[in-house]
């Protein structure tokens, strides 16, 4: 048996025809130069590595409401600083879809870094869903009790 040899034109010819039939710019190359790398981020600064202590989205809220951002030792002494006044609560179904709701009000005077915090304390205290609204805590279900008990040891007058 005599095997008949593949020319190179035959071959080349037959690759462009099978794998990629198609693609009429199969023979185009073009070298695209590669883009220019960002310059590297200049170090903080004193004052932004303290501002880290919170987070981002910490800060976006304290520049969108106008409150002052705290630094340092500041911080913690302000967030230890608690309403003198009563709190009192109250269980609400209205409005809510349905769905239990408990606020706890007295908590106006609180500052709106003081009200993030206290509020990301009851949330992983309780182990429930919590947000501020018009200084009021919303707190979901019916927690009144577990409220009152958790706020008595955080020093608040209930």
């Amino acid at each position: 048996m005599k095997q008949k040899k593949k020319t190179g034109s035959d071959s080349s010819a037959s690759k462009l025809t099978d794998q990629n039939w198609n693609n009429p710019f199969v023979g185009l190359k073009i070298d695209l130069p590669e883009p220019p790398k960002p310059p590297p981020p200049p170090p903080p600064t004193e004052e932004e590595k303290k501002q880290s202590a919170l987070s981002k989205e910490d800060l976006e809220l304290l520049k969108a409401f106008g409150g002052d951002v705290v630094i340092g030792k500041d911080a913690k002494e302000s967030s230890k600083v608690r309403s003198r006044g009563k709190l009192s609560f109250q269980i609400q179904r209205k409005g809510k879809g349905g769905k239990t709701v408990t606020n706890v009000k007295g908590l106006e005077e609180l500052e709106l870094f003081q009200q993030m915090e206290l509020c990301n304390q009851a949330k992983s205290a309780l182990g429930i869903g919590a947000r501020f609204v018009e200084g009021v805590l919303e707190l979901q279900g019916d927690q009144v009790q577990r409220a009152k008990d958790w706020f008595q040891k955080q020093n608040f007058t209930v």
